[in-house]
Formats: C-alpha cells, structure tokens, sequence
C-alpha cells in the first residue's frame, strides 16, 4: 500500500503535523468573527476576515502541511532543510494571520500592511522552494505536472491579487480591476485549488483507500483539459469575447468527469469497511457537482455568490480536508513510530474511534447544510445557529487529531 516510503523521504514529524493542528484553530476564529458579522455580506469586515481566516488559516495551511508530506513521495521532490522550511513558513503565515486577526479587531492600518507582508512572504517562500524542487523531478507524471502547474497558477493569482491591493489602496478602480478580479478568483480557485486537489487525489485515493489506480489516460484528460481552459480564458476576459457560457460548460463537463471517476474508484474499493473518511471525500464530490450545477446556474439568473461560497467552500474543499486530515495525522503517528521500532501502538483505524469521526462528519454537513438554508432565506438565526454547528464542528476536528498526535508524544517519549 505504501511501496516506496522510507523515513528518509519523509519530513519530521512535527513538520506538517503542526500545520494540521493549526489549522481547526483558524477556522474556530472564523466562526468567532462570522458570529459577530452584523450583515452576511461580502463587505461586512467580519464576513471578509472570515473568509480569509477559513482561506489562508484553514485551507491553505493545510495544503502546505499537505505538500511537505507529499511532495517527497508522489513526486521525489525532497525539500531541503525540511524543518527549517516548515517552521520559517510556519511562523511567517501564523505571525501574517495574527496581524490580520488584530488588524479587524482593532482596525488599524499598520496591521493590515504587517499582516499583508508576513503572509506574502510565507506563501512565496514555500511556494518558491516548492516549485524549484518540483521543477528538477526528471520524470515528471502526470501527478507532478499538475502540482507544478497548480503552484504556478497560484503565483500569478498571488501577482494578479497584489495588483487590486494596490487599485483598491489608491482608489484607482477601473473596468480592468473587475477584468483582473475575475481572473485571480478563478486562478486561485480552479488553477491552485481544484488542480491540486486532483493532483493529490489521483495519487492518495488508491494509496489510501486501495482502489483500482487512475489511468494515464484519465489523469492527462483532467489535468491537461484544466490547464488549457485556463490558460485560454484572459482572452475571454480581456477581449470580452461573451463566452462565460460555454467556459462554465466545457469547465463544469471536466469536474463531473473528475467527480464521477472518484466516487465511482470510492465505491469500488476493494476495503469495504466503514470508513468515514470515505464519506467526507465522497461528500466532497458530492458538493463539488452541485456547485458546477449552481455557478452554471448564476449566468441565466441572479443567485447570491455567498451560495456558491457555501458549495465550494463548506461543501467540497472543506469536507475534503477533513477526510484528508482524518487519513493523514493518523497514519504519519502510525508510520514515524513504526519507523522508529514502537510497534505495540494502535492501529491506523483505531486511533480516531469511528464514533468521534462520525459525529463530527455529522456535524459538518449539518452546519454546510443549514448555512445554505439560513443564507437563501436571508434568516439571521438560523445562520447563527449554523456558524456554532462550524465552530463546535472545528473544535471536534481539532480535539480528534490532537488525541492522535499525543499518541505519538505519549511513545516517542518513552
């Protein structure tokens, strides 16, 4: 199952670990400031830092905890200095968050321009080194052409968000910043996010669930069909060619493919146990779909984006991680103190009891589920009850992973 890891190729523990437990804290700060938003709306200065807390804290945390694990063994891409790497970042995007948590609270420029330049350099620092690695892998699969493609977009959406930073300090908006911000959104989105998530799926879901493998010819349709959307559609921004339409449908044409093969290599695995994390993914799938169906939608009526937030974000990207988290911490304890000669440990499967996981599954696609009610109805308590569903939903996250990282301590101490 896991042919051709070694301790050698894998970062230290504390590496990703400490990105994946800090991350259900982020989002439990999310929840805190969306509690306490006045509106809902996408102004509302408690509404933006939670979407960037949830962003930045949450997803993008995770990724890179993600991808200082994986890199080594889907791609042989071995990051120098490891731990150095992983705490310089660390810090960098804990110290950027703080500021900008701050910075809301308490309003003040200074905070915003601290938290700006900690984050901006976190995330080129490990992008940066990320792709030099991944750029020197000689036989590149298509796993490893999708990260490095993935890492590139989010370059560019990084460039392109400088740009409406500095239009919207200077008060210089224009047709082009619009241009500009559509562009980054589904660069960040689609290019960085939707890329590397089917990167690291192609590659983890028969790894981790020991399924039947994507073929070459289903990774190259995926990866590469994604790649040259992208690159095409500025010209549909920037000549404004009107061709929203059929983008959304050869776009939305590539995520039910992608959908379909996971959930269809879920069902077929040849481990038919009960597995939670199997419910996150698929999920995740689930939602991913609905939302293609919903952002198709939006161009032939006027729907409210927060929805669509909703679908993306809650539904597919966040229920995602949880599966992913779930699968990760415990089996990185379990492999770094077989490694070490602990055997007498709990197993994979019995380091977060099913019970836990399930309640916190629960938990998530009730508080996904109601957020989407309370939001189309415009109805304050209900999603006020949904946001501390999410927070209550987080602090299971955290505890569950935390209970299995103390194994680890617990061990590796003795």
């Amino acid at each position: 199952m896991y042919i051709g890891l070694s301790l050698n190729q894998a970062p230290p523990y504390q590496a990703p670990i400490k990105f994946f437990l800090t991350a259900p804290i982020f989002a439990i700060i999310a929840g805190i400031f969306a509690f306490f938003s006045y509106s809902f709306e996408i102004h509302d200065p408690y509404i933006i830092a939670t979407i960037h807390l949830i962003t930045i804290g949450f997803i993008i945390i995770t990724i890179i905890g993600a991808l200082q694990q994986m890199l080594p063994v889907i791609a042989g891409a071995i990051i120098p200095n490891a731990k150095r790497v992983s705490n310089i970042t660390y810090f960098l995007l804990i110290f950027g968050l703080l500021f900008f948590t701050l910075a809301f609270i308490i309003y003040k420029k200074l905070f915003f321009f601290l938290a700006g330049v900690f984050l901006a350099l976190g995330l080129l620092y490990f992008t940066i080194i990320a792709l030099t690695q991944l750029i020197k892998v000689e036989n590149r699969s298509y796993i490893v052409q999708g990260i490095i493609i993935s890492l590139a977009f989010f370059l560019i959406a990084f460039l392109l968000g400088i740009f409406l930073l500095i239009t919207n300090a200077t008060a210089n908006i224009t047709e082009l910043h619009y241009s500009i911000a559509l562009l980054h959104y589904n660069y960040i989105f689609f290019g960085f996010i939707f890329l590397l998530i089917v990167s690291i799926t192609i590659q983890v879901v028969p790894m981790f669930w020991v399924t039947i493998n994507f073929s070459k010819k289903e990774q190259a349709s995926i990866i590469l069909s994604t790649t040259t959307l992208l690159m095409i559609y500025p010209l549909n921004v920037f000549l404004h060619l009107e061709l929203d339409i059929v983008y959304k449908l050869i776009f939305g044409a590539i995520i039910f493919y992608f959908v379909f093969l996971t959930i269809q290599k879920l069902q077929q695995r040849k481990r038919k146990l009960k597995d939670i994390t199997v419910y996150f993914y698929m999920t995740s799938m689930i939602f991913l779909a609905i939302g293609s169906i919903y952002w198709l939608t939006m161009s032939f009526f006027e729907l409210p984006t927060n929805l669509l937030g909703v679908l993306f974000g809650l539904g597919f990207i966040v229920s995602l991680m949880n599966g992913m988290l779930y699968k990760i911490v415990p089996f990185l304890t379990w492999f770094h103190l077989n490694a070490q000669g602990i055997f007498e440990i709990p197993t994979i499967r019995e380091m977060v009891p099913i019970k836990n996981m399930q309640t916190q599954f629960i938990l998530h696609v009730t508080t996904t589920l109601t957020l989407f009610v309370g939001l189309s109805l415009n109805h304050h308590i209900i999603i006020k009850f949904a946001i501390l569903l999410f927070i209550v939903s987080n602090i299971f996250l955290f505890l569950n992973l935390y209970k299995v990282t103390k194994i680890y301590t617990i061990h590796h101490t003795q």
